[in-house]
């Protein structure tokens, strides 16, 4: 079985775009905006730009402080939030060829 990719480092671009780059060689760009805007959990990343910049990589995907993190399958494309959100990626480089 292959493992799915991981994230492995994150940029921030503009707005609440976030570029990630994954094991497989993939960097996929996130538009973060329409799953921080549902607050709950999100709601000091919603609310403060300081905590939205904190974001990090950590055990193969993204982490704001308070452990608050999206499932990395989600980021790349390989599946949507429970909660049905949907929002906007933009491939920059896709995986090469197996």
């Amino acid at each position: 079985m292959i493992n799915p990719p991981r994230v492995t480092d994150v940029q921030l671009l503009g707005g609440d775009w976030l570029r990630l780059s994954f094991t497989d060689g993939a960097v996929i760009d996130v538009d973060t905006g329409p799953i921080i805007s549902g607050g709950g959990v999100f709601a000091p990343i919603r609310n403060d730009r300081s905590i939205f910049e904190r974001v990090r990589v950590s055990h193969g995907t993204i982490e704001w402080p308070g452990a608050v993190d999206v499932c990395p399958d989600v980021l790349y494309g390989r599946g949507e939030p429970a909660s049905g959100t949907r929002f906007e990626r933009r491939v920059v480089r896709p995986a090469p060829a197996a």
